[in-house]
C-alpha cells in the first residue's frame, strides 16, 4: 500500500470521528454528546429519551433509567451541564459504570438540590458523605453551590482511587475509594419528577 493511500485512510478515519464528536480536540477533550443525536448512548430501561434544543432530555416514570455511553474510562476528567426540574426528582451522573442484569454498578455523582456533588457507590452505599447523619455537614460545605431551575456545571475527576467533584466551580468532594476502577459514563433519571436535561458532556483521559 502506498504512503499516499495510508495518509488518505488516516485522514478519512479522523474525519469520520470528528463528524460524530468522538475525536479528541487539541487539548484532549472528547465530546460524548454531539448535540444532535444519541449516537454512542444506550438506555438501560424504557423511558422517553430524546435530543431537543441541543440537549439530552430524559423522562422516566417510576423506573430508574440509566443512559450509558459506550466509551470506557479509567482516569479522566468529565464535564457536563445539567438542568433539573423544580418538582421532586433524583438524578445523577454515573462514572466507572458497568451494565448489569438488574442494575448498573459504579459511582454516582448525586444531582439532588443541596446533596448535589455527593458520591454514591451503586450496590455498595454512600462514599461521601459516608453516613446520612453527616449530610448536614455536607450541606454546610456545599454552600448552596447547586442552583435550582438553572443550568449547573459539573466536573468529575478520577485518578486512581482519588475522586474529586466540583459543582459550579465549588469543590464538594475529594475522597479516596477503591470500589470501581474503570467503566462507562451514564446519565440518570430516577423515575421521579419532570424532564432531566443534560448538555455539553465531554471527557478527557488523564
Amino acid at each position: 500500500m502506498s504512503k499516499i493511500n495510508i495518509r488518505w485512510i488516516i485522514t478519512i478515519f479522523f474525519l469520520s470521528l470528528s463528524l460524530y464528536g468522538d475525536s479528541p480536540s487539541k487539548d484532549g477533550w472528547i465530546n460524548l454528546f454531539d448535540g444532535k443525536s444519541l449516537k454512542g448512548w444506550e438506555a438501560q430501561a424504557e423511558g422517553d429519551v430524546k435530543v431537543k434544543n441541543g440537549e439530552i432530555q430524559i423522562l422516566s416514570v417510576k423506573k430508574n433509567l440509566w443512559l450509558l455511553n459506550d466509551h470506557t474510562f479509567k482516569n479522566f476528567e468529565l464535564e457536563a451541564e445539567v438542568h433539573m426540574p423544580t418538582d421532586k426528582y433524583n438524578s445523577g451522573i454515573g462514572f466507572r459504570c458497568a451494565p448489569g442484569a438488574k442494575k448498573i454498578t459504579g459511582y454516582q455523582c448525586e444531582i439532588a438540590e443541596e446533596l448535589s456533588g455527593a458520591i454514591y457507590a451503586i450496590g455498595k452505599g454512600w462514599v461521601y458523605p459516608p453516613k446520612k447523619d453527616e449530610f448536614p455537614q455536607f450541606y454546610k460545605k456545599a454552600q448552596d453551590c447547586f442552583k435550582s431551575n438553572a443550568w449547573n456545571h459539573i466536573k468529575i475527576k478520577c485518578e486512581g482511587e482519588t475522586i474529586q467533584i466540583w459543582i459550579n466551580g465549588h469543590q464538594t468532594a475529594n475522597v479516596t475509594n477503591s470500589y470501581f476502577s474503570e467503566g462507562r459514563i451514564a446519565l440518570q433519571h430516577h423515575g421521579k419528577g419532570g424532564v432531566h436535561r443534560f448538555k455539553n458532556v465531554k471527557v478527557r483521559k488523564l
